[in-house]
């Protein structure tokens, strides 16, 4: 198949060009006009699939509490928003609901179904503070041990890829070492660690921190915390929820300027609220109030979870945080990839995977392309 548009990312920037797919690979990209093309999309953009690494659920259901048949209606789902990859994103739970599901996910995962590809699976919870845990629940946190992520593993027939850990509650950060040096990818997030128990994490391997500026130590200027750790660390990734209600679109504006096009990742946070109506929901084991922003919230007020949509979550940060669209595009396609260490994806380049987003003016996707099959 060959494809066209005036606006084709490529090289960092759109151009007017032509690309072909055949068996799930990009096989060529030519001038624009120079072959006859089965799809010419305009002036609408052409980007690498988009790639959502902290991603919960939607319709009433987390990776908490998956189902099969779930499941595979979320990976048919999610290339109505541009999505062609995601992590299936499991949080604080009892383990009775967490360690099948992490079985389950192995599962599908191990199908291959149609969809969106799932690219592992990424334990958000329960390795976390209690302090600054926000809206998951303090009953279920676990405490850092290699043990127990081991037993996970298995469970998960070594799938999971990233793992979200406080820093300050793994002991000489063992669990951190560990995860690095068995090819996961560790985040720092929901975490009160001070920035020296963060330049410790850094050398046992850390990589990234999960959704900036949310449940963290914020930046002071005596001690610059979590979050001034994130800016400080020219080398450490950082997620960020750029809808304007997690994070002020200003500060998303900083974040991203300081961390720059290479180390930014743009993420949903989206929950069992996503596809749901405004009211009142039991998500899980607990009340959750969805607002007419789409965003839910417990009876305290805490922010719990989204239902953002990533196309969407991108055309925020361009339109609305004025970052520029090299710096927001990269979040949201090569960096988590590059990340995870996960090649031959989030580039539009000879030789790489046809996992293609296309989006009209208003960031809609228009045709999502995933292996080079049409998803809409």
């Amino acid at each position: 198949m060959i494809i066209q548009s005036k606006k084709v990312w490529l090289e960092e920037q759109f151009q007017a060009a032509q690309v072909e797919f055949e068996a799930g690979k990009i096989i060529g990209i030519y001038e624009y006009g120079k072959e006859n093309v089965d799809k010419d999309y305009g002036d609408c953009k052409i980007l690498p699939g988009l790639v959502d690494i902290h991603n919960h659920g939607y319709k009433g259901r987390t990776c908490n509490n998956a189902t099969s048949e779930w499941l595979h209606e979320w990976i048919t789902y999610l290339p109505s928003e541009g999505v062609t990859s995601f992590l299936a994103t499991t949080s604080t739970a009892p383990l009775e609901l967490m360690l099948p599901s992490f079985e389950l996910i192995r599962d599908v995962i191990n199908e291959k179904p149609k969809g969106a590809h799932i690219l592992g699976i990424n334990s958000e919870g329960p390795l976390i503070s209690k302090e600054f845990r926000g809206a998951q629940d303090e009953n279920y946190l676990v405490k850092p041990e290699i043990s127990t992520f081991k037993h996970w593993q298995e469970l998960a027939g070594g799938h999971i890829i990233y793992v979200t850990i406080a820093p300050e509650k793994d002991e000489n950060m063992d669990l951190i070492r560990y995860v690095t040096e068995n090819g996961g990818v560790v985040s720092a997030g929901h975490t009160g660690a001070v920035i020296a128990e963060i330049r410790e994490a850094r050398k046992a391997g850390l990589k990234s921190f999960t959704h900036t500026y949310n449940g963290m130590r914020g930046l002071h200027h005596r001690e610059p915390g979590v979050v001034g750790a994130a800016m400080r660390f020219d080398d450490l990734y950082a997620e960020l929820i750029a809808d304007s209600v997690h994070v002020n679109n200003d500060a998303a504006h900083i974040l991203a300027k300081v961390k720059g096009k290479d180390k930014l990742i743009l993420i949903t946070d989206s929950v069992a609220i996503k596809g749901l109506p405004p009211g009142e929901y039991k998500d899980g084991l607990r009340k959750c109030t969805i607002g007419e922003d789409g965003i839910g919230r417990l009876e305290n007020g805490t922010i719990a979870g989204s239902s953002n949509q990533l196309n969407m979550v991108l055309k925020n940060i361009i339109v609305n945080a004025e970052v520029d669209e090299v710096i927001a595009i990269n979040a949201a396609t090569i960096n988590p990839l590059t990340m995870l260490n996960i090649k031959n994806k989030g580039l539009i380049k000879i030789g790489y995977d046809a996992d293609i987003t296309v989006l009209d003016t208003d960031y809609i996707a228009v045709q999502t392309f995933v292996s080079g099959e049409e998803m809409l």
